[in-house]
């Protein structure tokens, strides 16, 4: 699943995903959030490994490989 997907998603209580929270929680900032859905950085290893661990493994480091027509 495409990080910008996985914020689409509510939270179990209904509550929405919040980039500045989740930025907080993998340590980077939550403009860097904005440019990884965008596509324009890449995550780097430690980074990829955190947000696959808060996303309950909903996102990986293939789903930043995969392209737009191969989603």
């Amino acid at each position: 699943m495409k990080l910008g997907d996985w914020f689409k998603i509510r939270n179990p209580d209904g509550s929405r995903r919040l980039k500045g929270h989740f930025a907080e929680r993998i340590g980077v900032s939550a403009p860097m959030i904005s440019e990884y859905i965008a596509g324009t950085v890449w995550p780097g290893r430690e980074t990829m490994e955190a947000i696959a661990r808060e996303t309950g493994g909903e996102v990986t480091a293939n789903d930043f490989l995969q392209s737009e027509s191969a989603a």
